[in-house]
């Protein structure tokens, strides 16, 4: 009888650099970016105007955008509404140069009207007995906190 000789066929081993090219293509994910929101913060501590003038003018004005509420204030005839708009406009240009905010983002978070200082003088033609003759000159202290989306 003839002997028949057998070899064993294994198989070929592959690397793991040919592995990875033989493995299918992962699926990249498409990346959801989502928008930074951030804070600015101005504060004026000194506008010679009394807090209940400016407030009358803050409650109108703090429903709409920032860049609205410029326009409307060019248009209103008080000394409240022309130093609250040029705050507003300070604003809006601190948000945008200094924290890289977008303009049409901007919204208000906060508007704050506290007192600030007063001046005080006396003068006996407007009251010897009640108000003892003083007079005050009251200033304001305005706070705005606006929030944005970051430019990229």
């Amino acid at each position: 009888m003839a002997q028949i000789e057998t070899k064993k066929i294994t198989p070929k081993k592959i690397t793991v650099a040919k592995k990875a090219a033989v493995a299918k293509p992962e699926v990249k994910k498409p990346e959801i970016i989502t928008p930074v929101i951030k804070t600015a913060k101005y504060i004026n501590k000194n506008l010679k105007v009394s807090p209940r003038k400016l407030r009358l003018v803050v409650n109108v004005v703090k429903k709409f955008a920032p860049a609205d509420t410029v326009t409307r204030l060019k248009f209103t005839n008080s000394n409240a509404a022309r130093l609250l708009g040029k705050c507003v406009e300070d604003a809006i240009a601190s948000a945008v140069h200094n924290y890289n905010l977008l303009p049409k983002t901007l919204k208000f978070i906060d508007f704050r009207v506290d007192e600030g200082l007063k001046i005080k003088r006396m003068d006996k033609s407007h009251g010897s007995r009640f108000a003892r003759g003083v007079i005050q000159k009251r200033h304001s202290r305005l706070t705005i906190i606006l929030s944005g989306t970051i430019a990229s």
